[in-house]
């Protein structure tokens, strides 16, 4: 093999690791988001962390990002329309972010986290649905064995959750999902500084009205203190931190490798979680955990495999020309 071959191989699988490495750091930067939330749901309603969540992301977007807006004449647009997705897009992420801060105050972070990351079993169902995807039979007992999972999850009388948990974190994952399929039809309408600069904003303005909500511990407004300013700041820099290497690890690496990593999410959070004064899960639900991991990685196995296959079919290629 050439110097060159051998240099544009090792280039490859050396972005093949930095996409790796990228999405284990992503995946602590949300877990780490998570905690702060956790941390603050002890002094501050649920409404208003999701407002200083998404307001400190714009903040810190606009800074590292409004040069290279400048330069595209902000707003940019590949096409025209989208405007309609994108609300949808918002308003769904939107939802599932309030449901996801809700449960990260009432129950131990690693259950909030295991119900917001069974995303991948919703979206498969609304693939075919909307998107009109075909899925193969290994897809579809992937999915059964993950709804299986969130079954024990989701049961009062073993892991001492309430049954508003359980319909709040269903719900947390089949927005998500539904914010996800949307967001694969908006590439040809934003780039990708948009579309998250106008998920900050839509997150911002759902969490104002959130807190109008009657509801003790979710709506209202308490004025931080110095230490709670602090927490927000590290929550907002560590969620936009989690969103900055989740883009650039599916930037170096093909998607197939490097999306089942994001359930290393899952054991930072137990792990954080914990440190913060909550009880291991129990059996039933440590099960429910580990089907839920294992139903997105068998999902995602087939795209791992292709993407392998296609590495491997490259360097032969240029081993072979």
């Amino acid at each position: 093999m050439s110097p060159m071959c051998e240099y544009k191989r090792g280039m490859q699988m050396s972005n093949i690791t930095n996409g790796i490495v990228f999405m284990v750091t992503s995946s602590f930067g949300f877990a780490l988001m998570m905690a702060f939330a956790k941390m603050l749901s002890n002094h501050l309603p649920s409404m208003e962390i999701v407002f200083f969540r998404s307001f400190v992301m714009v903040l810190i977007v606009l800074v590292f990002y409004g040069y290279n807006y400048s330069q595209h004449k902000f707003p940019k647009k590949k096409k025209k329309g989208g405007w309609g997705k994108l609300t949808i897009r918002v308003f769904m992420g939107g939802l599932a972010m309030m449901s996801i801060f809700y449960n990260i105050a009432t129950i131990p972070l690693g259950t909030a986290t295991a119900f917001a990351q069974s995303v991948p079993i919703y979206a498969v169902i609304m693939g075919v649905l909307f998107l009109k995807e075909r899925v193969s039979i290994a897809t579809v007992l992937a999915t059964l064995l993950g709804f299986v999972g969130i079954l024990l999850i989701s049961n009062p009388d073993f892991n001492g959750i309430s049954w508003i948990n359980v319909l709040v974190g269903i719900f947390s994952g089949v927005s998500m999902a539904v914010a996800f399929v949307t967001l694969r039809t908006l590439k040809p309408y934003f780039d990708n500084v948009f579309l998250i600069l106008a998920f900050g904003v839509g997150n911002a303005f759902l969490g104002i009205c959130g807190m109008f909500l009657p509801f003790d511990g979710i709506g209202g407004f308490t004025v931080p203190n110095l230490w709670e300013w602090f927490l927000i700041v590290c929550m907002g820099a560590s969620g936009t931190l989690g969103q900055h290497f989740l883009n650039k690890a599916y930037i170096n690496a093909p998607v197939g490798i490097v999306a089942p990593i994001d359930y290393s999410r899952i054991v930072f959070s137990i792990f954080l979680g914990f440190m913060l004064g909550d009880t291991l899960p129990n059996l039933l639900t440590s099960v429910g955990i580990t089907l839920i991991i294992l139903s997105g990685l068998l999902i995602a196995m087939p795209a791992l495999l292709s993407d392998l296959r296609k590495i491997r079919q490259s360097s032969i290629q240029k081993k072979y020309p």
